[in-house]
């Protein structure tokens, strides 16, 4: 009896152990879309691990939070070739949770091939492509493109406007569930202010819906102090660091792993946040700490905005535009505290019974992150 114990105590450590390894953070879908004549033709490149589990990539962003992660470790485990039996298996699943829709009806589907990348690295995130076209005879115009929530934000690509210059295709963040702007009547080629107002819009999302982590470290900077002149000299220093990262990143200069980018990210945000508790006055060695892992985070934004290609027809200006975006998304955060400034100054125990609090509880979140990450 004991040593059956002993065996099913063994087998669970070693479940959760390899779990832990093969947990992944669940990376946008990418989609390519192409309209040739009378056909659409759809590339969906995903994590087809976490959508046979059923892991909702709109409400979690690490496969090691969902209660069924276990399943995604055993679906990592299998060759390329018997997964992709299982994909097709899932094919209906699939189409179904795709929409291609014009002003009159929504077209049909149909799968024509599923290639597995090869991934050899088990701690890395495997995609799967899966080729679809439109079976329908006559497409009528506007069209739009939208998929199920389960997908989480993706990386839309609308081949059929190619800039002239770049080559590249018209990109859109799409935030889980959302519908393109019309396909059929969009034209972009040669218009670089649309691509700006689209790097803008980027890099506002990139902070508030998917930038939890540099979040943090912006509030780690607000509770430092309730004054204005030391926020505004530590956003400053933040701002001009991680925007000359962001812009060398961007166009290819600076190259370091995400991961280890991501590690060091958290790291910052513990730092900043044990540090409030300790040092109560600005000094050179405060703003020296900002500006270092300012460029670590302005690695992380580069990062984002290569895989979204916002290249366009304007390299420059889009990569300008995203930085606008970063610092848009930086002042929405800040501006309902900076408001409550004038009522802050009023506390005398506003850094004993709200700054020091706060802080504990952002460096608790950065230390969950970094735990994570590193595993």
């Amino acid at each position: 009896m004991i040593s059956k114990q002993i065996i099913y105590l063994f087998t669970f450590i070693f479940l959760n152990f390899f779990n832990h390894l093969s947990a992944h953070e669940i990376k946008p879908a990418i989609v390519e879309f192409n309209k040739v004549k009378n056909q659409i033709n759809i590339v969906l490149k995903f994590n087809a691990e976490a959508f046979l589990s059923n892991i909702d990539a709109s409400d979690y962003k690490e496969t090691i939070n969902f209660s069924n992660s276990i399943k995604y470790s055993e679906l990592r485990l299998l060759p390329g070739e018997t997964l992709k039996e299982k994909v097709f298996e899932s094919r209906d699943q699939i189409i179904n949770s795709i929409f291609i829709k014009t002003s009159k009806k929504q077209l049909n589907l149909k799968l024509v091939e599923i290639d597995v990348l090869v991934e050899k690295n088990i701690e890395k995130v495997r995609f799967t492509k899966v080729y679809l076209k439109t079976d329908n005879k006559f497409i009528e115009t506007p069209i739009t493109f939208s998929a199920k929530k389960i997908f989480g934000p993706l990386i839309f690509k609308n081949f059929s406007n190619i800039d002239k210059n770049t080559d590249k295709p018209q990109s859109q963040w799409l935030k889980p569930g959302d519908q393109t702007s019309n396909l059929g009547i969009l034209q972009v080629k040669n218009n670089t202010t649309n691509f700006s107002i689209l790097g803008i819009w980027n890099g506002i999302l990139q902070i508030i819906l998917y930038g939890f982590d540099h979040i943090l470290f912006i509030l780690g900077l607000f509770f430092f102090s309730y004054k204005l002149k030391p926020l505004l000299i530590q956003v400053t220093t933040f701002t001009i660091a991680h925007s000359i990262t962001l812009i060398f990143g961007g166009l290819g200069y600076i190259t370091i792993s995400p991961h280890i980018i991501e590690v060091i990210i958290a790291a910052s945000i513990i730092w900043i946040g044990f540090e409030n508790l300790f040092r109560k006055k600005m000094k050179v060695s405060r703003i020296g700490v900002i500006f270092t892992f300012g460029l670590i985070h302005g690695l992380g934004f580069a990062s984002m905005f290569k895989l979204k290609e916002l290249e366009g027809t304007d390299f420059y200006l889009n990569l300008l535009s995203f930085n606008i975006g970063i610092e848009l998304g930086q002042l929405i955060t800040l501006l309902p505290l900076i408001i409550l400034i004038p009522l802050f100054n009023r506390l005398s125990w506003y850094r004993i019974l709200i700054a020091m609090p706060a802080s504990i509880i952002i460096a608790l979140f950065g230390v969950e992150m970094f735990i994570d990450r590193i595993l």
